[in-house]
């Protein structure tokens, strides 16, 4: 069976769902000219659509409508993911344009996991990509922007977590102070900084992606420290706040639309 065959149903399925979630209750005929499939092929995917929980029919109106079932749907797919979705095109786009490398990382069980990663795109990038490079929330330039701009009540929790992480208790003052530290370098400079030592090194810059007052994810750019100097630094940071500007609206835009 060819590919285009066996995917076939499942696009027809997906179409009908669509058209069933732009109202409270449709008919045979409105879905019909929803999505312009024979009404066969509709009420034998209804049929199985209904037995599968995704679907309920009401036999006297001859209607039909979505169960709740179809939020599990959706619930793998978060607010973080969203971020990716939207912000991969931008940050291509940009890179494509200057050549920077930049990558988006979104928060995973305490630490920050690069979600997507332009690198490969850049003829200055450190390395071919840094897709599922974890980093932590103290030192890293990513974890610093994540952990200086988040909520005070999810930055509790993660200090929770870091400290509950420790070898050992005695161990909370000490680090305790180097995070507080960190955080209070990074809300001055107004970015996230891990940079890099000796020839060859790379430093990296982060800031937040928020919507609504909510940190949900961030926005790096690594490169080469020696190519570094103050104006280069200067533009690197316009172009990340550029970068940042366009994810964040379009994430608002796609959120205010659903």
């Amino acid at each position: 069976m060819s590919e285009s065959k066996a995917i076939g149903p499942v696009v027809r399925a997906l179409n009908i769902l669509r058209a069933l979630n732009h109202q409270p209750q449709s008919s045979l005929q409105s879905l019909h000219q929803a999505t312009g499939l024979p009404k066969s092929t509709i009420h034998r995917l209804l049929a199985t659509l209904k037995s599968e929980g995704y679907v309920r029919a009401d036999v006297v109106k001859g209607t039909y409508s979505l169960t709740e079932k179809v939020r599990w749907l959706s619930e793998g797919f978060s607010e973080p993911e969203l971020v990716v979705e939207v912000g991969a095109p931008i940050v291509l786009k940009h890179t494509r344009a200057t050549g920077l490398p930049l990558a988006i990382g979104t928060l995973d069980r305490g630490h920050i996991v690069v979600r997507y990663s332009s690198m490969p795109y850049s003829p200055i990038g450190s390395e071919h990509t840094t897709v599922g490079h974890v980093h932590d929330l103290v030192h890293s330039g990513m974890g610093q922007a994540y952990l200086a701009y988040c909520s005070q009540a999810e930055r509790d929790r993660l200090l929770q977590w870091i400290q509950a992480s420790l070898p050992e208790p005695t161990l909370w003052p000490a680090v305790e102070q180097d995070i507080q530290s960190n955080l209070a370098d990074t809300r001055k400079r107004g970015y996230g900084l891990r940079k890099g030592q000796g020839r060859g090194s790379s430093t990296t810059l982060a800031v937040p992606l928020s919507h609504a007052e909510r940190v949900l994810g961030v926005l790096s750019l690594t490169t080469f420290t020696v190519l570094l100097t103050p104006e280069r630094l200067r533009e690197c940071l316009a172009h990340l706040e550029r970068t940042r500007k366009e994810i964040c609206a379009a994430v608002a835009a796609r959120l205010q639309a659903d």
